[in-house]
């Protein structure tokens, strides 16, 4: 239970980050309507994994305002400032976007990580000007070194690497007691439209596949 409760916390910077992302290649050099970014987004049908249940449609671009990502995070003094910095750009970035829709997609297997069902967030989103996002995103691995913090008597690893993939991203590596999972997140952008994956109990591989059928979805409106 200690080990769950912990890597639970600490899943906090990375889940925080993925609620506001949502980005994936999309075709075209006009930034998507609102409305196009819903009809764009992958639904159950489209969705190339099996033992996976689709979510409610949330829409909308971010209106929150900057925060501290280890704001209260137990070891926060363990992150170098550069990391801090890359990780609060990736925590901010979805108040820059113009229009949004997200949707979950949630595993059939409650027990599939330490901390539940394997899930797949699936972004479509458009930034009508400013720099590409996934830049801070892809920025993680290089500025973020190891990072060991002693949680509830035992220590917890986090490592921070690339996305094994064609796409930009990072991959946050969790370990404690023997025990390990990993979060990624990866998009690809075109013409100011993004699709952008996350997930956590799948492979990259099969991010990929995502990734993938979402920006071919994009690339048919």
């Amino acid at each position: 239970m200690r080990k769950r409760c912990a890597m639970r916390r600490t899943m906090t910077i990375a889940l925080t980050a993925t609620a506001l992302l949502g980005l994936s290649a999309c075709g075209g050099s006009e930034p998507l309507t609102q409305e196009q970014s819903r009809e764009a987004l992958l639904t159950q049908e489209d969705f190339p994994l099996d033992g996976f249940t689709a979510g409610t449609v949330e829409e909308g671009a971010s209106d929150s305002e900057a925060t501290d990502a280890l704001a209260d995070f137990p070891g926060a003094d363990q992150f170098s400032d550069e990391c801090t910095d890359a990780l609060e750009s990736v925590e901010n970035v979805g108040s820059k976007f113009t229009t949004q829709s997200s949707v979950d997609f949630t595993g059939d297997d409650p027990s599939a990580t330490l901390i539940g069902p394997a899930e797949v967030t699936v972004v479509v989103a458009s930034l009508e000007e400013g720099d590409n996002p996934l830049e801070a995103v892809n920025a993680l691995s290089s500025a973020c070194d190891e990072v060991k913090i002693e949680e509830q008597g035992m220590e917890l690893t986090i490592n921070f690497n690339e996305v094994d993939g064609d796409a930009q991203g990072a991959k946050i590596s969790l370990s404690m007691g023997g025990q390990a999972m990993e979060m990624v997140i990866a998009g690809r952008e075109d013409g100011g439209n993004y699709a952008v994956v996350t997930g956590t109990g799948v492979s990259d591989e099969e991010l990929m596949e995502v990734l993938d059928a979402q920006e071919e979805k994009i690339a048919d409106l």
